[in-house]
């Protein structure tokens, strides 16, 4: 017998002595990826996968690999989990949860004395978040055999070299794509997380199954003007490359909703302008500008009609300005059928839901292009994430688990997914 308070307990315990690995002299909370934080948690992890009889291991791109084996060895596994790296001062929710629930499901049936015919394996990605290097998703990226552009003399804030820090962390960089998977080993694979964003909460639901999660078309922007003394020269002299960005900028939420749906966003997210003193007219201006939705056409169509603003702003404003092409990667649907099986256990078990796109990036993003994928959101309270107050009430991530439990048992008995 599952005695599913007992499970939502664990799950809660086991995030805050995550949290507590990532505890900081000024009382924050960060596990920066490959960190003495981060291995800490893992360290930790590891030791729970172990208490109840899972097989562990860490591969060739530092993901933790932790199996229970089937009824048949010989089937491909059903895989589960997420990462534990965090933002700084991230929260507690994001990325964690995915994974103790993943554990949980391993447990319970242990506990319960249940057998899947697959094995189960419980992942841990490593470095997902990628803000020290710059660049996240790296081990679910080695993990599909993905070659990112990585170099081993990469930097971090800390000026040290991402080929010193993944050898402290028992990574030869050269090799992290032997971490490569078969995808005949690959049943299925099931990511529980919270769903950093407000829909859920305003729903008044627990759980969501995600459709799919949002492309990305991300570029850079330069205005040229001229700088000039800001108390000498008359307005109506001046080519003022900060004021032709804040237009574009200020007009970009409405072009966004005359053309996009309610999930279609555009964020100007970095904005440097020179010689950035109080007493001269900005005579350049560089901003970053990136567009998210489920429909590449809708953002083909956005950043044009984006980019028609942007030259008749500047032309007005007698100013020029270059539009680079930094990164477009296409939306990604979640596996229909599997989707459609989580569905059926949602109905069958009374949790309530909705189907709804994920504008974040995960580990599933990747792993989708080469195995049967898909994910369960639970709510987030107000839509926090990335930050301290991220919370996620106790009955949403037992509505959350269960979909889990329930789903992982109804994939074991499929033979194999179209």
């Amino acid at each position: 017998m599952i005695q599913m308070h007992k499970n939502i307990e664990r799950m809660q315990s086991r995030l805050e002595f995550l949290y507590a690995c990532g505890l900081q002299k000024d009382g924050s909370h960060t596990r920066m990826a490959f960190s003495p934080e981060d291995q800490k948690g893992r360290e930790l992890f590891t030791s729970w996968c172990k208490e109840i009889g899972l097989k562990v291991r860490q591969d060739a791109a530092g993901n933790l690999i932790a199996r229970l084996e089937g009824k048949c060895a010989d089937l491909p596994a059903i895989i589960m989990g997420s990462h534990l790296d965090t933002v700084p001062d991230g929260g507690k929710f994001d990325g964690a949860l995915g994974c103790v629930a993943g554990l949980e499901v391993c447990q319970a049936l242990v506990e319960g004395g249940i057998q899947c015919e697959h094995p189960l394996e419980v992942i841990v990605f490593s470095d997902e978040e990628g803000f020290r290097f710059s660049a996240g998703m790296v081990g679910s990226s080695a993990f599909v055999g993905k070659e990112q552009g990585l170099n081993a003399k990469d930097l971090d804030f800390t000026e040290e070299t991402r080929e010193d820090v993944y050898r402290q962390a028992g990574i030869d960089f050269p090799k992290m794509l032997e971490a490569k998977r078969d995808p005949k080993t690959v049943h299925c694979c099931l990511e529980l997380h919270v769903e950093q964003g407000g829909n859920l909460d305003q729903m008044g639901l627990a759980v969501g199954i995600v459709s799919s999660i949002a492309g990305v078309k991300r570029m850079q922007i330069t205005i040229a003007g001229e700088s000039n003394h800001a108390g000498s020269t008359r307005m109506d002299q001046r080519h003022d490359a900060l004021v032709g960005a804040a237009k574009f900028i200020g007009k970009l939420p409405e072009r966004v909703r005359a053309l996009g749906n309610q999930y279609t966003v555009g964020t100007v997210g970095s904005i440097r302008v020179e010689p950035s003193a109080v007493n001269v007219i900005p005579g350049k201006c560089e901003f970053s500008l990136e567009i998210r939705d489920q429909n590449a056409k809708l953002m083909d169509k956005l950043a044009e009609a984006l980019r028609i603003d942007l030259e008749q702003i500047c032309r007005e404003a007698g100013v020029s300005y270059c539009w680079q092409d930094q990164l477009s990667h296409e939306p990604m649907p979640m596996h229909e059928s599997l989707k459609k099986l989580i569905q059926v256990e949602a109905e069958a078990h009374c949790i309530p839901f909705t189907q709804l796109p994920s504008g974040a990036f995960h580990d599933s993003l990747l792993l989708a292009e080469h195995f049967p994928t898909a994910m369960i959101f639970i709510a987030s309270v107000a839509g926090k994430s990335h930050c301290k107050e991220e919370y996620s009430r106790p009955e949403d991530i037992g509505y959350g688990y269960k979909l889990l439990l329930d789903t992982v048992l109804a994939a074991d008995k499929i033979k194999a997914f179209d």
